[in-house]
């Protein structure tokens, strides 16, 4: 396969000398995104709270008093078009021809001295974070028993990640076998003709187009390179079907891909990648439909050089807040991950990529901003045959940071599957951190708190919503008519169960349910009595496991619950 690496397309072409943001009289003028290619069309223009919005542009300049600060090409002055709103209220502005570096800072320049604009920032192109593949390892070492493995088998035990969606933001998918059953109707993304291939603008369409290109068609320099199917390698990793006969597992091979398109011919632009991680979560895009499978899970197994931009921070907090868990390839670059993004983005889940030995693979991009490390180097997972367009289905060996990140997706929807309460996603970090396993061989450069354990996740999962006996969980608190559930495991013998609420303010109901969450139809015992002392007694009980529930029928805050038998 081609060599896609984001490190060796894009290099670093300006430093600044104290910071890579600068105010303008009335305005950022965000400079990081110049440095990730030589010429820019796209930018996007963010405005202060409303003020614009009732206008086209939401500029109060004209067209041509902003075009020029550009000097004119061919005798032609520089033509500006208003594209379209991203979701949150930032403009797309195209230009009608590829502007150079110092062309496109003046213009940015320009841009935010208009007394409207908050910010101006690149429309960055992101590629696949893929690096060369090994076509000779015919097994998933990942989901082996060694030390270097994602210790994923005793954890198929408890969760397959039934229940839960992952959405793949990346090159779409293609049909395959052995991902059909869990592939849900997803998105096209792209709104560039040119990148997207398939003759239309956003469409209810996820199939992956091809990414193929000529020579210097992605620039001067850049190889002739065959289509990836990136995105069918990286869905197979978090959810291959399992115990099919057929082909490979994925890591939690019972959950639900989501597949949404953002990258196409020579990548994919940052403003259609912000627009999918929103709607992805559930959030409102303009134009496109409502999202009826919000993803607790995402996965960007892409990226570019510089800081995190402000239009990518704004899609990742969004996503976050609605409770998705982010997980972003840390780069292929063998770099500091600060220079990665958005694996520098705030708030997500950054993952390095390991080897079969449990080394920190050459490759990966390294450092403090690293969360945690995955399998990511000689990795079999679903393809396609196709050199340019779709083939037949397939199989293949890659490498990269991309194979690493879709790894530690399918564990933390093992994570939500068995969670009785949802998991924020800073809950879901920290027990992914806590429960990870020592590499193998020491990564001194920085990969986070180690290796993935997929066993040792779910087990923190589980053992958060226990209520061993006699020992009670406190400082509880739900939202109205929100619920808390939690499990008690019984021993045989026992001659009693008995769940107590104690403390707090606002009011919590009381169910017990044997083998089964309760619900207000369905339970073995009900305290609905004010305040919170209530208490549920369940008479020499069979021994399994009881599910105990907290149903605010007013917010409560301050709580505790409690277990004996």
């Amino acid at each position: 396969m081609p060599y896609h690496s984001v490190g060796a397309l894009r290099r670093v072409a300006f430093v600044c000398a104290l910071s890579c943001t600068f105010h303008a009289a009335a305005g950022e003028v965000s400079l990081q995104g110049l440095n990730s290619s030589s010429t820019h069309q796209r930018f996007i223009v963010s405005y202060k709270n409303s003020v614009g919005s009732g206008r086209a542009t939401g500029l109060s300049a004209p067209w041509g008093d902003i075009a020029r600060a550009v000097p004119q090409a061919r005798g032609k002055a520089l033509g500006l078009s208003a594209t379209r709103r991203l979701s949150g209220g930032p403009m797309l502005l195209v230009a009608d021809r590829k502007l150079d570096r110092v062309d496109s800072e003046s213009l940015m320049r320009r841009l935010a001295a208009d007394p409207a604009v908050k910010r101006v920032e690149v429309d960055i192109l992101m590629r696949p974070l893929l690096v060369p593949n090994d076509p000779g390892v015919p097994q998933q070492w990942a989901m082996g028993a060694t030390a270097a493995s994602l210790n994923i088998r005793p954890a198929w035990d408890r969760s397959t990640g039934k229940g839960i969606v992952v959405a793949v933001i990346d090159t779409g998918i293609t049909n395959h076998p052995d991902l059909a059953a869990n592939v849900l109707p997803g998105y096209d993304f792209i709104v560039d003709p040119a990148t997207a291939r398939d003759g239309t603008a956003r469409d209810a369409n996820a199939a992956d187009q091809g990414d193929w290109a000529a020579a210097n068609e992605c620039g001067p320099g850049a190889s002739a390179s065959n289509s990836s199917w990136h995105g069918t390698h990286v869905a197979g990793i978090v959810a291959a079907v399992g115990n099919n006969a057929v082909g490979v597992v994925g890591t939690a091979f019972n959950a639900r891909i989501l597949p949404l398109r953002v990258l196409g011919r020579c990548g994919g632009y940052m403003s259609d990648i912000a627009d999918a991680i929103v709607w992805a979560s559930g959030g409102k895009v303009s134009g496109v439909p409502t999202n009826p499978n919000p993803a607790t899970v995402i996965n960007l197994s892409l990226g570019g050089t510089g800081t995190c931009s402000a239009t990518l921070n704004n899609a990742i907090t969004a996503a976050v807040t609605r409770g998705s868990a982010v997980v972003v390839a840390a780069g292929n670059s063998n770099m500091d991950v600060s220079t990665s993004v958005p694996a520098n983005c705030a708030n997500v889940i950054a993952v390095a990529a390991t080897t079969s030995a449990g080394a920190k693979a050459g490759f990966s991009n390294f450092g403090k901003g690293v969360d945690i490390a995955a399998p990511g180097q000689s990795i079999v997972s679903t393809l396609n045959t196709g050199t340019t367009a779709p083939g037949n289905a397939a199989y293949a060996v890659y490498s990269g940071t991309s194979m690493a990140a879709p790894h530690v997706a399918g564990v933390v929807a093992l994570m939500q599957s068995v969670a009785l309460n949802p998991l924020p996603p800073a809950t879901v970090k920290a027990l992914l951190k806590a429960s990870a396993r020592p590499m193998p061989v020491a990564c001194t450069q920085g990969c986070g708190a180690g290796l993935v354990n997929a066993d040792g996740a779910v087990a923190a999962v589980i053992e958060s919503t226990t209520l061993a006996r006699n020992v009670a969980r406190t400082g509880l608190s739900a939202a109205l008519s929100d619920s808390l559930y939690y499990q008690v495991n019984v021993p045989a013998g026992a001659r009693s169960l008995k769940v107590t609420l104690a403390g707090g303010s606002g009011n919590a109901d009381l169910s017990v349910r044997a083998g089964a969450l309760p619900t207000d139809a369905a339970y073995s015992c009900r305290s609905m009595l004010p305040g919170n002392g209530d208490s549920c007694t369940l008479a020499a009980p069979a021994a399994g496991v009881y599910y105990v529930r907290l149903k605010a029928t007013l917010g409560f805050s301050g709580v505790s619950v409690s277990a004996s038998y």
